[in-house]
């Protein structure tokens, strides 16, 4: 895509379209985002995304390396040890939450405390705020938690973030990862007072059952700061590392330094362009199904302003 005299120009496989505006919805997990030094794993070892991960039936037989605690991290270390293989987790930011609090899912709570309705410009750095992890969340039949206890539990073994592999393959890991839990804790605390509070003040505290925390995160005293890739432990590593958009169609000056498009609340730096669907693009919800519509809304409003005064001036 491309401007063109009268707007944009849009190449697809059924043709080229002249528009006068546009909207970008192509989503934000286009591609998986490896770090880079994904290329010096050691050649023996195979390595797959989260995107490409089925299930362990095309792993090899051995240890496997899960990268990323959110929740594919999670449900794909849970269940490549439940086939046998011993894991270990590299734990970096996250998010820890129950799946069901005071009888309802967590997510209900979220939805009707106004959570899910923050909006990005009353939030102080809204460009952390876009960066956040996802939530610690699996869905299941009887709806538990999953969460790094869940998986200690049943032997997985923890690491810090994965900070580096050097040439000669081995894995460095920080040595952050007791705080990285403590603070995921807090945040999951946060979130929980809110609900709280939000169910003293509308009546809720009478039918809903009482506050309940999980216990805090166990972490070994001193985690292993380092793994040697290159010793045959480790068969597999899977890379649970978010995503990001894939913007290579665009032939325009409206990305950053980083290939993010530049946008306020979904109003691109290119006149006439719009963007949908993105993580806290407008709201917290923005990019889960039902945060499209308040945004729609919102963005249609500044689309047909921009297309009345564009018309404006061409009758002028």
């Amino acid at each position: 895509m491309r401007s063109s005299e009268t707007g944009y120009l849009v190449r697809t496989d059924q043709g080229d379209w002249l528009c006068r505006a546009v909207v970008v919805a192509s989503g934000a997990c286009n591609i998986a985002d490896i770090p880079s030094f994904a290329n010096k794993v050691p050649r023996s070892i195979t390595q797959l995304t989260a995107q490409d991960y089925r299930n362990p039936e095309q792993l090899a037989d051995g240890g496997v390396l899960v990268v990323g605690a959110s929740s594919s991290g999670t449900q794909i270390a849970h269940e490549i040890h439940r086939s046998g293989r011993p894991v270990t987790l590299s734990v970096g930011e996250h998010i820890r939450a129950p799946r069901v609090y005071r009888d309802k899912d967590l997510e209900w709570w979220m939805d009707a405390a106004g959570v899910l309705d923050d909006r990005y410009d009353e939030v102080d750095d809204i460009a952390r705020a876009r960066r956040v992890a996802s939530l610690q969340l699996a869905g299941t039949p009887d709806r538990s938690t999953l969460d790094i206890n869940a998986l200690t539990e049943i032997g997985v073994k923890l690491v810090g973030r994965l900070g580096g592999i050097t040439e000669n393959g081995k894995a460095q890991f920080s040595g952050s990862l007791r705080n990285v839990c403590a603070l995921s804790d807090l945040k999951m605390g946060r979130l929980l007072d809110r609900i709280d509070e939000w169910a003293q003040k509308n009546g809720f505290d009478a039918t809903a059952n009482p506050p309940h925390r999980l216990p805090p995160t166990r972490v070994e005293p001193a985690p292993p700061l380092g793994m040697n890739l290159a010793s045959g432990e480790i068969k597999t590593i899977i890379w649970a590392t978010g995503y990001r958009p894939d913007y290579s169609w665009l032939e325009l000056p409206v990305l950053d330094h980083k290939g993010r498009l530049q946008h306020d609340g979904g109003v691109v730096s290119s006149p006439g362009m719009y963007l949908m669907g993105t993580q806290f693009m407008r709201r917290r919800k923005s990019a889960l199904i039902d945060g499209a519509g308040d945004d729609a809304r919102d963005l249609i409003s500044h689309l047909v302003s921009y297309l009345d005064s564009r018309t404006a001036r061409t009758r002028a």
